[in-house]
């Protein structure tokens, strides 16, 4: 009786962690995080999901039995999760696809957790209500936050266009299907197409929550729908004839790894990856977007093509077909799931958004079982002790009780172990992943108050603390390099400072020694190859042979990311730098040809063309520069007093440049220069090279 007593004050607990977590779900932010929204609701889900299955343990333990929901989504949603986990240990870019996929894969845990929890329906109207709640307080707070009754404690977050989500378009997909339950909740509460109002909806509780849930989210749906058609400041979403022309490119492309790459994909949550290497060059064309990059596909499903190829899309489609086979006539919750995953094939999907699918399908699913669905049931796996002493498993149908024997000790103890060991595994890294986080999200606010030494301590303690974030190095990196240059200005003025030299040497070390790091982390990032070539650039004249690693470096980002003009310009600057100038206007040329209405690479190329005499030619391109700077004042005066210094060594001008237009905004008029200028070096140090473009992913630690 104590036992019995024990397991349902274990289910109450359960339906109460479970209530508060769809609840605070949409609501759930913090400030002293690296992203305020995504990362807080992941570790809301992680925590609350390694408790549930801590208390899991304990019942079987207790019963000396499991008791697992069985239910047509079972198998398909195991068959993604397991898809998507491969995808990511097969990813080139593994560490940032397994940082992606471990949210996800608890989110799979947790839709277990609801099912095999939620039997009555008491509890299923706790959770469900808590669900309708969460959704509409967050609605109330958006509309709040528009109309400047800025209630929350924060001066930070006092801004008219503030949501919990930290997007409008993802709060419009969480948002809709939840509207769904509560519309057709009331349509069958009073009797629609047949209204009736009786007297038992005035004693209604769920009536009356539904009710306002429904309106408030009607409310917030209308605010946001009019965010995003009337003001000027509207989401960017990636075109979808760009999302289709990745997704196909990303699985059928990949000469190395061919096979790989159509099954699995690039891997889970780089979908970064695949927007930089197969976009197309008409990308350029793009008058507001076209120096954007896109951690998102157009939508959910054409990401997941791409990011894990043809399974992990057909184990999505899986689970659609399934949910279809169980579908139940003008049921709100079925619809509702539906809903969402309508939204998954037309709008990207950020982590609430994946999240609220499992939830949906998972509170469906608790709802079949409740009403005791043939398709949905419970399964009890036990382990029983014959006469003969032998053991053996039943697997049984809940209230059924073994004719065979004894239930053994050994299946819950085995249980338990597995799930210390799981719970253990996964709560050390996931404790390891928030300080670090916490503490690199202070050094940033540290670094914005330029206190150097406590943003580099922080840093050095974040990277130590979980080092398998190539964007950690790679900003780690540039604060080394800076501080670096801070003390070579120091050391002109004391050439025999021995202990400034020696922190010196260091520094630029450890700047490179990060930046690789990065790169061996996540080496299909461009972004990443781009910064080590930078911190190449800046030791040019310091490190022994950084003017080769710069370009060699250079080169590889490009490969990564080929039809981004910026690029060419970097790595013309390498050129221009050396005073290389035919390679230099080859790239700066290309530049050009990638983007014809790209002021800053006609001035590059005018530039490079003036220091090899041909004054008219750069004449021509500064022309072209004036036309198409005609919009921006700064750029314009700028041009201005270059082309009159130019016509002035020319004398009598031959020729004009052909008319070019643009809509274009025009970024500020430069020369590509180092980020950093280190004063030249002799003897010059010894330095690492770039990593082989081969080399595997593995742990940074040792590059540091």
């Amino acid at each position: 009786m104590l036992e019995k007593d024990t397991v349902s004050y274990i289910d109450t607990i359960s339906t109460f962690i479970i209530s508060l977590t769809l609840f605070f779900l949409p609501l759930f932010f913090l400030l002293n995080t690296t992203d305020f929204f995504i990362i807080p609701k992941q570790l809301l889900i992680i925590g609350a999901t390694l408790i549930l299955i801590i208390l899991w343990g304990v019942k079987v333990l207790l019963a000396r039995k499991i008791i697992l929901n069985a239910s047509p989504l079972n198998l398909p949603i195991a068959v993604f999760a397991i898809t998507i986990l491969v995808s990511s240990i097969l990813s080139k870019n593994r560490f940032d696809a397994l940082i992606q996929v471990v949210p996800v894969f608890f989110a799979v845990l947790f839709f277990l957790s609801l099912v095999n929890n939620i039997r009555e329906r008491k509890s299923f109207s706790i959770v469900l209500s808590a669900f309708v709640l969460g959704a509409a307080l967050s609605s109330i707070v958006t509309i709040a936050y528009y109309f400047k009754f800025y209630f929350l404690p924060f001066a930070s977050l006092q801004n008219q266009f503030f949501n919990t989500f930290g997007s409008i378009t993802q709060q419009l997909i969480f948002l809709i299907p939840v509207f769904v339950i509560s519309l057709f909740y009331l349509l069958q509460k009073i009797g629609f197409p047949r209204v009736k109002f009786g007297q038992d909806l005035k004693t209604d509780f769920g009536f009356f929550v539904q009710l306002l849930s429904g309106v408030t989210i009607l409310a917030g749906l209308i605010l946001i729908a009019y965010q995003i058609i009337a003001l000027p400041n509207k989401p960017i979403v990636l075109p979808y004839i760009y999302g289709f022309q990745t997704a196909a490119a990303a699985i059928s492309q990949e000469a190395q790894r061919f096979i790989v790459s159509l099954l699995f994909g690039s891997g889970y949550g780089t979908y970064l990856v695949d927007f930089t290497r197969f976009k197309p060059p008409s990308f350029n064309l793009e008058q507001n977007i076209w120096n954007l990059t896109f951690s998102f596909s157009s939508s959910y499903f054409l990401e997941l093509i791409a990011t894990v190829g043809i399974l992990g899309a057909l184990s999505f489609i899986f689970i659609l077909v399934s949910l279809f086979k169980t579908r139940a006539p003008r049921n709100p919750l079925f619809a509702a799931a539906i809903a969402s995953f309508a939204l998954s094939f037309l709008l990207p999907f950020a982590y609430i958004a994946v999240v609220e699918l499992f939830i949906l399908l998972a509170i469906y699913v608790s709802y079949l079982n409740i009403s005791e669905d043939k398709r949905v049931y419970d399964v009890v796996l036990t382990l029983v002790a014959s006469k003969k002493g032998l053991f053996s498993f039943e697997a049984l149908s809940e209230g059924s009780h073994s004719e065979a024997g004894a239930e053994s000790p050994i299946l819950p103890a085995v249980v338990i172990l597995f799930v210390a060991i799981f719970t253990g595994f996964f709560g050390f890294w996931v404790l390891r992943f928030t300080s670090s986080d916490i503490k690199f999200a202070e050094s940033l606010r540290q670094a914005s108050l330029n206190n150097a030494q406590k943003t580099y301590d922080l840093q050095t303690r974040a990277i130590s603390d979980f080092p398998y974030r190539s964007d950690y190095h790679r900003i780690f990196s540039q604060m080394n390099l800076a501080l670096a240059n801070s003390l070579a200005q120091n050391l002109k003025d004391q050439n025999q400072n021995t202990q400034l030299q020696q922190n010196f040497l260091a520094l630029l070390q450890q700047s490179i020694g990060s930046g690789r790091s990065a790169v061996i982390l996540s080496p299909q990032t461009s972004l990443n190859w781009q910064n080590l070539s930078q911190i190449y650039r800046a030791l040019i004249n310091v490190g022994q042979n950084a003017e080769q690693f710069a370009v060699a470096s250079q080169n590889q980002a490009i490969a990564l990311d080929p039809y981004n003009p910026l690029l060419y310009i970097q790595l013309g600057g390498i050129y221009y730098q050396m005073k290389q100038y035919d390679p230099a206007q080859n790239q700066f040329q290309v530049a050009v040809n990638l983007k014809r209405d790209f002021a800053n690479a006609y001035y590059n190329l005018g530039h490079v063309l003036e220091e090899k005499g041909a004054l008219e030619e750069a004449l021509l391109n500064y022309q072209i520069v004036r036309q198409l700077s005609s919009g921006d004042k700064q750029n314009l005066e700028k041009i201005e007093g270059e082309i009159k210094a130019l016509e002035a060594k020319i004398g009598e001008i031959k020729k004009t440049a052909k008319k070019v237009e643009s809509e274009t905004e025009q970024t500020p008029l430069s020369i590509s220069s180092p980020s950093t200028n280190i004063p030249p070096i002799k003897p010059q140090i010894k330095i690492s090279p770039p990593p082989q473009t081969n080399q595997a992913t593995g742990s940074a630690n040792s590059n540091n």
